[in-house]
């Protein structure tokens, strides 16, 4: 009664992998007076899901493994599984190994596939005449036969073990004759992957098809010769020519000779190459379009192949009416398990056949999910409605071909306003502080990298390929920044990095990047651009007062131009803010004081500076005669680059006609101070529109 209950436990619970560490499952194989079989995979790799999810839950797999093991499976990048993965030598995944209670490697098998060929694979471990183990100390001995060479060279396959194998086998081939290869028992020898189409131990197939037939079986003999012949046709549906061994007319002959079940097949799979081989896509197209509706396995796979291999002669039709076909595929019941696989392509395709970037209409959720099952990065737009450039790249860029052709491949595109929907908390999560910015996402939804502003599509395309750099991927140097690196070169570097967008860290990693330089590396151009931003070297700052103490060793170094117009900056933006009205906490007071240091400090454009606080005085007095008189005077040590505009929309609106008249002339001016004539005819239609009627 319990005895059958046991097997009925093990017949409805699949293989019982139990939760034991290695030590505790010798153990309990000792008790029990059973072997331990050991699955040693990793959480990637895909024939180890296979086994995992749909070999060992099965009910068979249960009843054989369960009374003949304790069986344990390790993660091999995880805790105990990677001491065992040096312990036992594991090569490949997923990697099966039979132990004895004592620890002793009796057998291994490399490899998943179906349940009861592997079944087969893991007897020969059991058996203790075709076990490794037995078979290696049979070898040491130097005692083997013909068909104990042959075993065991099948058991270092079943291992993985090549080096070994083809030594074993070189042995075995002197020993053996070419009638003994056309025994059954040597079969074995044609069935490791070196008996292919054009060998000469293929050739000695073909001409010795009825003795193969009668010795091994019909089926398994075309079984084989469709799988050589398959393989053999791979590289000409690929249109790799490198790998054609046996040319296609070849191929086309010999198949042609054969009394095959799928002879059919394999001179259809001829037909398909022969249509690579042209480059003809329209007629390969048409072809899956007539066969759409019932298209399956083998054959879908190999139009796929073909369609892949000329994928660079496609046109976007082309990809359109591959896309049509591939939802007709979809719709048959019996390409269900390859639905996912289908859609991965319709997805592909329909990024190949759109014009400009295809920006998806995806939550953010929705699009790290896709991400994910096509296994692509995330391209994220982040703007706004009233921004300009935001307009200009959705309208005129993103648009371009050249755009999609670069970006629909790599990327999920897709696209937010910051200021509504799950815009602002994107904003929040991503650190936008202007627009547009562009965030590249791993397949996960983490940050890749970032960066602000648009520009035309040679350049905006550059820009994103800067993701696919680990030195200058903005997610990767946040990494690196977090986890402690402080060098001075990667310093710079996120420093620069963070400046290009705006991000006030900027200003901290510089100081540390300041206090690890000498007095040598300080005024060299290598780091001038932490004492050229005003940003991280404001006025008063520790940085700012060494560039005013060793002004003139900066200026070898960069250039007294350059310098120059670094000092200039600092109080060109401080009278920006004033003249734009956002600053008004300055007084006519701290204008002076300005003023004493520019003079001071003896810039070239100290006569233009000086204009300009003048005028700033004038337009903090509250008095529009004063300003103009001030204006009219100034005009005349200003540059139109320098005079500023602002104050003339401003101060417009309040004025008399005299007083309009004033500015206009002070306007004519500036117009004819412009060299430039191309800018001089602009900002004559710009002073003209500013004092037209409305």
């Amino acid at each position: 009664m319990c005895l059958v209950l046991s097997v009925m436990a093990f017949a409805q619970t699949g293989v019982d992998f139990q939760h034991l560490t290695f030590d505790e499952a010798l153990a309990k194989a000792k008790a029990e007076k059973k072997l331990v079989f050991v699955d040693c995979y990793t959480t990637w790799c895909g024939p180890c899901k296979m086994m995992t999810t749909k070999i060992f839950p099965m009910k068979e797999a249960g009843e054989f493994f369960n009374p003949r093991f304790v069986c344990v499976k390790f993660d091999m990048e995880q805790g105990e599984g990677k001491e065992l993965k040096n312990k036992l030598g594991v090569r490949a995944y997923p990697s099966f190994f039979i132990i004895r209670p004592d620890g002793t490697v009796q057998h291994a098998v490399v490899g998943g596939g179906e349940l009861e060929p592997f079944i087969e694979r893991v007897k020969k471990g059991l058996n203790e005449k075709t076990s490794l183990l037995y078979l290696n100390q049979q070898y040491e001995k130097g005692k083997m036969n013909k068909k104990q060479l042959l075993a065991y060279k099948v058991a270092l396959d079943d291992a993985y073990d090549q080096k070994k194998a083809e030594q074993v086998k070189k042995e075995l081939l002197s020993q053996v004759t070419e009638k003994d290869k056309l025994k059954k028992e040597f079969w074995p020898l044609f069935e490791d992957g070196t008996c292919t189409v054009g060998t000469p131990d293929f050739n000695l197939i073909l001409a010795n098809i009825p003795t193969f037939e009668k010795n091994i079986g019909k089926e398994k003999l075309d079984e084989f010769l469709f799988s050589a012949y398959s393989r053999a046709l791979s590289p000409h549906l690929y249109g790799n020519k490198e790998r054609q061994t046996v040319s296609l007319d070849e191929l086309k002959q010999q198949i042609g000779k054969l009394d095959l079940q799928k002879k059919n097949d394999l001179l259809s799979l001829c037909d398909i190459a022969g249509l690579v081989a042209q480059g003809d896509v329209n007629q390969l197209v048409s072809k899956v379009e007539e066969n759409a509706a019932t298209l399956t396995g083998n054959d879908l796979s190999s139009m796929l192949m073909a369609f892949g291999a000329m994928r660079d002669k496609a046109t976007k039709a082309d990809y359109n009416r591959m896309v049509a076909a591939a939802e007709k595929m979809m719709a048959n019941p019996a390409n269900s398990e390859m639905k996912n696989y289908l859609e991965y392509y319709v997805e592909s395709w329909k990024n190949l056949a759109h014009v400009g970037v295809n920006f998806q209409d995806l939550t953010f959720e929705q699009a790290v999910e896709k991400a994910a099952k096509m296994r692509k990065q995330i391209f994220v737009d982040c703007y706004t409605s009233w921004c300009g450039p935001c307009k200009y790249m959705s309208n005129t860029v993103f648009p371009q071909e050249k755009m999609g052709d670069y970006m629909n491949p790599k990327f999920i595109c897709v696209k937010y306003d910051m200021e509504k929907g799950e815009g602002p908390e994107l904003a929040k999560k991503f650190g936008v502080r202007a627009y547009p910015t562009f965030v590249i996402l791993n397949t996960d939804g983490t940050v890749r990298h970032k960066f602000v502003g648009g520009g035309e599509p040679d350049r905006f395309i550059e820009r994103v390929k800067d993701a696919f750099d680990d030195n200058k991927a903005t997610g990767v140097l946040d990494a690196k920044y977090a986890e402690g690196a402080r060098d001075k070169e990667f310093l710079a570097k996120y420093v620069e990095s963070l400046i290009s967008m705006y991000s006030p860290d900027a200003s901290k990693v510089a100081a540390e990047l300041y206090g690890q330089l000498t007095d040598e590396e300080k005024v060299s151009a290598d780091y001038w651009f932490i004492f050229n931003n005003p940003d991280l070297a404001p006025a008063g700052s520790e940085a700012y007062e060494y560039l005013l103490a060793n002004r003139e060793k900066f200026a070898q170094n960069n250039t007294e131009e350059a310098v120059d117009k670094r000092l200039s900056s600092g109080y060109q933006r401080k009278l920006m803010m004033i003249f734009y009205g956002r600053d008004k906490s300055t007084t006519a007071a701290d204008l002076d004081q300005m003023k004493k240091e520019i003079v001071g400090l003896k810039l070239k454009n100290e006569k233009s500076l000086v204009g300009q606080i003048n005028i700033a005085k004038a337009l903090l007095a509250n008095n529009p005669n004063q300003l103009l008189t001030v204006c009219e005077k100034e005009v005349n040590n200003l540059s139109p680059e320098e005079f500023p505009f602002s104050i003339i929309a401003g101060a417009k609106e309040k004025a008399t006609p005299l007083q309009i008249n004033r500015w206009k002339k002070i306007g004519q001016k500036l117009v004819a101070k412009c060299e430039d004539k191309d800018m001089a005819k602009q900002m004559e239609q710009y002073i003209e529109s500013m004092f037209a009627k409305k």
